[in-house]
């Protein structure tokens, strides 16, 4: 039952994926409908697997065996997925209805949701690449799919590109840990001998994590992903996707050494910060979010490193929730602003305002989603969030490094910054007064729209992951993700205090910077020097295509010179001259081989001429003799008897 069970959750989606495309008017619909089935069959596999490990093995080629495995962790994650996907269909119907392209937009989807359900049940590391090149592939097709937009296609590229590069050193990894003895079954690794080559397969490994969650050095195709359909980037930017990197570090966690945990750990952190800082300078919408999921992945990469890879694994869960919730209600303030006010930017938020008046379900579902994205008390990001930089102090107080407190210490400082952009977001869009050039009207009708959103505001909620929102006992998430997240001494612990204390100060400092008003002047807000250069990156895609990608064509450029200059004329030049050898070798085997053994031949012909002519002759000169004798000795007979 379990293997037919598996295999309608994942391939539900695709199937409903290919029923939308075939049949446009109603495509929305049905892969809606097909998606509910799949979270449905999803939930009711997590309420009877009782801590189990499924596995289905299959041998591909001769001697070479691929499986599947589920267990309580992929169980779970499979549910996440599938919820959130069958949300973000219910949205597009809403958000695409003008759309002409709707059934190719349903088609990917589908295929995109059906890649991440394999990825998350595959029990081989082959089978998993296989499947995690199926997601980059698929999300590549989702963010280009406004292509006929030339900064989409490019956008696209940069971002299919980036993936690739980390996923072929990843694919080196995994070639190398199948080659240290390991069968190749997730579920049955172990760790490495501590060596040269372990390191090396370790850092394969996390370079393929890094690329796939928009981690430091390479989250700067995350930003551009975001150009996509705005459903698109809350399923794979910022619920499911991006989170696959984590997933996969956690499935691996145990070939990584400490000593690589400790960088994962400080790669965390760096991505944390960064994102954070580059978010809080943002203008877009769409940005400022994107920015702050590539902080809030550098927090699960970091709880990683640290050893709190139970509050990682549960700040993926309450993360793709409120995130979700978060860029679902970007596309509704977008949609919205592009219908009653074409002439302005839908996404620069210094042209909006005053949106809660006529966004009123967007704007509560909002607030409930970035209480929980700041961390505040009562809301599942403060619980996941807290237990990470519990987990860091702990990992801090057992090293030998005092510089180690510089880690959870950042992660204080984040906590204001990530209040800070968020609070910014949240006075420009609905507080004040509307700032573009027409005037609003209430239009919010649509239960497509407001069911999403509503659903995931509510499971933002702490109540949902812990009877008692600041300590006590767990609910359902103990039995389901078998983690604890320990809030020991509540909010009058002074790590949790502090950063309660710094998240209200960074929300105010934004009702400081951006109240009621300064908020009608920031039309003429001018950004100082440092601003803008944060606000772009750090100018990494200048670096990247200025220096980095200029720098490969000059050296790809030099190589083909040597080999056009240096290296083709001396193999042209040894090629002459083994045709001018060949030539002269087979004159030298026409003219002096061919004519000796022509030479030979026709003498050894003249001498056995002779030969044969001697031979004959005196063949007949024996039997001319032999008749003569014989007749001599007739006639003696006769006359002497």
């Amino acid at each position: 039952m379990e293997d037919y069970l598996l295999a309608l959750i994942l391939l539900l989606p695709l199937l409903g994926g290919i029923m939308a495309y075939t049949t446009p008017s109603k495509s929305g619909i049905i892969a809606s409908s097909f998606l509910s089935i799949t979270t449905i069959l999803a939930g009711y596999y997590l309420s009877f697997i009782q801590g189990t490990l499924w596995m289905f093995q299959f041998e591909w080629l001769p001697g070479f065996v691929l499986g599947f495995a589920v267990d309580r962790l992929s169980a779970v994650l499979i549910l996440l997925v599938s919820l959130i996907s069958f949300l973000v269909h219910l949205f597009s119907i809403f958000y695409l209805s003008g759309d002409r392209h709707k059934d190719r937009y349903y088609l990917k989807l589908g295929f995109f949701t059906f890649s991440m359900l394999g990825l998350l049940m595959s029990d081989h590391l082959i089978l998993l690449f296989i499947f995690w090149e199926l997601v980059g592939f698929s999300s590549y097709l989702l963010i280009i799919f406004w292509f006929q937009d030339v900064k989409n296609a490019i956008a696209g590229r940069i971002a299919f590109m980036t993936n690739r590069i980390a996923d072929l050193i990843l694919f080196m990894g995994l070639l190398m840990l199948l080659g240290s003895g390991n069968d190749g079954f997730i579920s049955s690794l172990g760790p490495l001998p501590e060596n040269d080559s372990s390191t090396v397969i370790g850092i394969c490994l996390l370079i393929g994590v890094l690329g796939k969650s928009a981690q430091f050095p390479f989250f700067t195709w995350l930003p551009h992903a975001m150009v996509g359909p705005t459903p698109i980037s809350a399923l794979i930017h910022a619920a499911t996707m991006v989170a696959a990197g984590v997933y996969l570090l956690f499935r691996l966690y145990i070939v990584f050494d400490p000593y690589l945990l400790d960088w994962i750990a400080s790669l965390g952190i760096i991505t944390a910060f960064l994102g954070a800082l580059i978010a809080a300078c943002q203008t877009d919408m769409k940005a400022v979010l994107a920015y702050s999921t590539i902080s809030q992945l550098g927090y699960m990469v970091m709880g990683m490193g640290v050893g709190a890879y139970d509050m990682a694994l549960f700040h993926l869960w309450t993360h793709a929730f409120f995130k979700a919730g978060l860029f679902l209600c970007a596309g509704s303030v977008i949609h919205y602003l592009s219908i009653q006010d074409p002439t302005t930017a839908p996404q620069d938020m210094r042209r909006m305002g005053g949106l809660k008046s006529y966004l009123p379900i967007t704007f509560w579902a909002y607030l409930v989603c970035m209480m929980a994205l700041v961390g505040l008390p009562f809301f599942s990001g403060f619980l996941s969030k807290e237990g990470i930089i519990l987990g860091a102090f702990s990992w801090a107080m057992q090293s030998e490094n005092r510089l180690a407190f510089a880690l959870p210490i950042t992660t204080l400082g984040i906590s204001f910054l990530t209040a800070y952009y968020m609070g910014k977001q949240l006075l420009l869009v609905f507080f004040g007064s509307y700032r573009g050039e027409k005037s609003l009207k209430m239009l919010q009708k649509s239960w497509t729209e407001i069911l999403p959103i509503s659903v995931l505001a509510i499971l933002s909620l702490g109540v949902f992951y812990r009877i008692h929102p600041l300590g006590g006992d767990l609910s359902f998430l103990e039995y389901w993700l078998g983690t604890q997240p320990k809030i020991e001494g509540g909010w009058v612990t002074p790590m949790i205090g502090s950063s309660i204390l710094l998240v209200l100060l960074g929300l105010g400092f934004s009702y400081w910077k951006y109240g009621r008003q300064r908020m009608q002047k920031v039309n003429s807000f001018n950004s100082s020097t440092l601003s803008i250069f944060v606000q772009n990156g750090f100018y990494l895609d200048k670096f990247y295509m200025g220096i980095l990608v200029p720098s490969f064509d000059w050296l790809a450029f030099k190589t083909s010179k040597l080999d056009t200059v240096l290296i083709n004329p001396f193999f042209n030049k040894i090629s002459v001259s083994i045709v001018v050898l060949s030539k002269v070798t087979d004159l030298f085997d026409r003219l002096i081989v061919d004519g000796l053994i022509s030479l030979i031949k026709s003498v050894v012909q003249i001498l056995g001429s002779m030969f044969t002519k001697f031979h004959a002759e005196r063949v007949q000169m024996h039997f001319v003799s032999a008749i003569i004798g014989l007749v001599i000795i007739l006639v003696w007979l006769k006359f002497a008897l």
